[in-house]
């Protein structure tokens, strides 16, 4: 005996919409929130003298065309890139690409 089992779902394209909004808020809480630990994180890891470099790492978030969150870290203390080189006696030579690959933003190549 073979049975047949049929469903309608009402209101489907309704239906999709409304998951497609739950997927990108959840995507975009995710992005914030992995960009505000990368900063933090890079804050934290950041050899101190004069707290100018420390202090100059900051993250802007914004959504692109399609309304998903992107970001960018930045540091714009002229001399970041002299500490990330292994200057400092503080932190390991690369320490931002260390963190950035630790915490799952940066892959390795």
């Amino acid at each position: 005996m073979s049975v047949k089992v049929s469903f309608e779902i009402v209101n489907f394209e309704k239906e999709l919409k409304r998951v497609e909004r739950e997927v990108k808020s959840i995507a975009n809480n995710n992005i914030a929130k992995k960009i505000d630990f990368a900063t933090d994180t890079l804050r934290i890891v950041t050899p101190v003298d004069t707290g100018k470099a420390r202090n100059g790492c900051k993250s802007r978030k914004y959504f692109n065309k399609n309304k998903f969150s992107e970001g960018s870290i930045i540091n714009d203390v002229e001399y970041i890139s002299i500490l990330n080189n292994g200057h400092s006696r503080q932190a390991p030579k690369f320490f931002i690409e260390q963190v950035l690959t630790k915490i799952g933003i940066l892959t390795p190549s």
